[in-house]
């Protein structure tokens, strides 16, 4: 692996990376954020998420999508079973199977995916008339790695359960206006140290519920950026496994994890950056306007 990876997407979808713990996190044994779970939607693809309504998970958009085919991932389709740990440590031995009734994506996430995957697909049909065997497969994994569009388009989605789930508490939202220098809490059940992502066990290893402290950089109209600890020593850092997980205000979530910025094999990132929740007001309060706190 790199010494330096310059933006790491955190879940299991735009790019390989699952594993378990955040970086500077404390490991939350009281199940202090018990409303925050681990998903996995096969044995390797593992992301976070937060129960904000009776019968929905809040969690990443890259964290629900399948690259190579364009459209939702078999598992938060209609009727897909997803395995979801409800404790602070869990492994998919130990989980609940859910039935997916409806998994709901930001309109401008639907599109700018739409799109990303059309230009793939002409890039992937020049290759495929050009090259055969080994160098043909290495372009298309090139092609479907590359497939960046958070910083542009809100990374979150709603995966709406048929199956009821009384046994997870729900967190509340907070929809205003998120200032620069809040100080906020991460939870999520990401690496805790980037060597682990590497490990052969890695899929088999459990994934552990760790929160931290960061303070907000900046805002802008779809995501607001979080201290790593290469700028700030001891601020909680993304890691592989994190997507998905809330950002909490208050003991409200006010964003969701989709990217770390700079991490490093010294376990350090400059920042983190998640989905401004404050601009998907509208299309969230559409779906669960009871679940939502706008002051």
């Amino acid at each position: 692996m790199k010494s330096s990876l310059r933006w790491l997407a955190l879940g299991l979808a735009l790019i390989s990376a699952p594993i378990s713990a955040l970086i500077n996190g404390q490991f939350d044994a009281a199940d202090r954020y018990a409303a925050v779970v681990v998903i996995w939607s096969d044995a390797t693809r593992r992301c976070s998420a937060t129960k904000i309504a009776p019968d929905t998970l809040l969690t990443a958009a890259h964290c629900v999508v399948d690259v190579k085919t364009g459209a939702l991932a078999p598992a938060f389709q209609a009727a897909g079973t997803l395995h979801v740990g409800t404790t602070p440590e869990a492994t998919p031995a130990t989980t609940l199977s859910v039935t997916v009734r409806a998994t709901q994506l930001p309109p401008a996430f639907a599109d700018g995916f739409q799109r990303l995957y059309t230009y793939q697909q002409s890039l992937i049909a020049e290759y495929r008339a050009r090259y055969s065997g080994d160098a043909l497969a290495q372009r298309i994994r090139r092609v479907q790695a590359e497939a960046r569009i958070t910083d542009r388009f809100p990374d979150a989605a709603l995966v709406q359960l048929a199956t009821p789930t009384p046994m997870i508490p729900m967190q509340p939202l907070s929809l205003a206006p998120l200032p620069a220098g809040a100080a906020v809490i991460l939870v999520g059940y990401g690496c805790e140290r980037v060597r682990d992502w590497q490990r052969p066990d890695r899929h088999s290893r459990p994934a552990r519920r760790h929160w931290g402290q960061s303070e907000v950089i900046r805002v802008d109209a779809v995501n607001f950026y979080t201290f790593g600890s290469e700028r700030r020593a001891g601020s909680a850092t993304l890691c592989p496994g994190d997507s998905g997980g809330p950002v909490l205000l208050n003991n409200q979530v006010v964003g969701v994890h989709g990217t770390v910025w700079g991490l490093s094999g010294r376990d350090t990132a400059r920042s983190n950056m998640s989905v401004n929740l404050h601009a998907l007001a509208d299309w969230l309060s559409s779906f669960q306007p009871s679940a939502f706190s706008h002051q």
